[in-house]
């Protein structure tokens, strides 16, 4: 068997044990929806038990398994059932009302950021040694090693509270308007957030590239464009960093992860309404069907990418099928 066919396999193997998981774990949580729901109220035990058996909750844990298990397996697109705090939402409707606002942070914050690493990178191969490197460095391992709503909580505090460039909370205005002035307040809304985001994960990605970086300047094409006269710049941009972009391939998966698992904690912070923000209040909640629904796509995407990536490294480096 070659190296897909095992990656493919794993793959699976990992998807079931993720499954399984997003059942369970919530579950583990103490308290349930009714129960949080007639903590913050007067509701009496009546109530409660009404409310667990609309939910389902009163069954047995084994019941409420297989009844997962046949809703994920044997429906296209999966059913997860409704939502407890937004009933009688579906939960497939919720999650699609969610995605776009996610997906607007993830794609313009990662284009930015495996930019900044590129053009950072480069940089710092054409002056190795000097301050430019070393600055570079330690303030990626500093972002990479700062926690996601620590950095959006001092963006909130320095460009939203003290200098009022850009709103504090949520992804648009209570009465944005229509035409230009809904785009505006769109985009307005999720400059914090995505910097944030571009942030959080330009540490990692520059980190990366530049031990990349420092294998491919011992290759002799290297030393060759030197020997031919060659601008270091020249070098370092169309050859070394080109040569060092295998990792971020083989990193894929782990890179989408990473920025998932981020953009869950700074879309809570800034009170930015996408999937994220959706994760945290269903966990708060304890809306199992909503926790599970998102868990389920998020581990798909994430394995998704894992794949591409391996598929994509598979094929262009000549080393991984040997």
């Amino acid at each position: 068997m070659n190296l897909l066919g095992r990656k493919i396999i794993t793959s699976l193997i990992v998807f079931f044990v993720a499954l399984n998981l997003d059942f369970f774990l919530p579950r583990f949580a103490p308290g349930n929806a009714a129960e949080i729901f007639a903590s913050g109220t007067r509701v009496p035990q009546q109530a409660v038990i009404l409310l667990e058996q609309r939910f389902g909750l009163n069954q047995p844990l084994s019941v409420q398994y297989v009844d997962y298990l046949k809703n994920v397996f044997l429906s296209w697109p999966p059913y997860f059932g409704v939502s407890y705090e937004f009933y009688p939402t579906p939960v497939s409707n919720l999650i699609a009302s969610r995605i776009p606002w996610t997906l607007l942070l993830i794609s313009v914050s990662l284009f930015a950021s495996i930019m900044l690493g590129y053009f950072f990178a480069g940089w710092a191969a054409s002056r190795r040694g000097g301050k430019f490197e070393h600055g570079s460095v330690y303030t990626s391992i500093a972002l990479f090693s700062t926690p996601p709503f620590w950095i959006a909580m001092v963006l909130i505090w320095v460009l939203a509270v003290t200098l009022k460039w850009f709103p504090t909370y949520g992804n648009i205005d209570f009465n944005p308007g229509t035409g230009l002035n809904y785009d505006y307040s769109i985009l307005i809304h999720a400059v914090l957030p995505i910097i944030a985001l571009t942030l959080v994960t330009f540490g990692q990605n520059y980190l990366i590239l530049r031990g990349a970086v420092q294998e491919v300047l011992k290759s002799d094409f290297v030393t060759a464009g030197k020997m031919r006269g060659f601008k270091t710049t020249t070098i370092s941009f169309q050859y070394v960093v080109k040569n060092s972009l295998l990792p971020y391939v083989s990193l894929l998966g782990y890179g989408v992860s990473t920025m998932i698992s981020a953009v869950i904690v700074i879309e809570f912070v800034f009170g930015y309404q996408g999937l994220g923000d959706l994760i945290v209040d269903a966990i708060i909640n304890r809306d199992y069907p909503v926790v599970e629904g998102s868990f389920f796509y998020v581990t798909l995407i994430v394995i998704a990418f894992t794949l591409l990536g391996d598929f994509l490294l598979y094929n262009l480096d000549p080393r991984v099928k040997q």
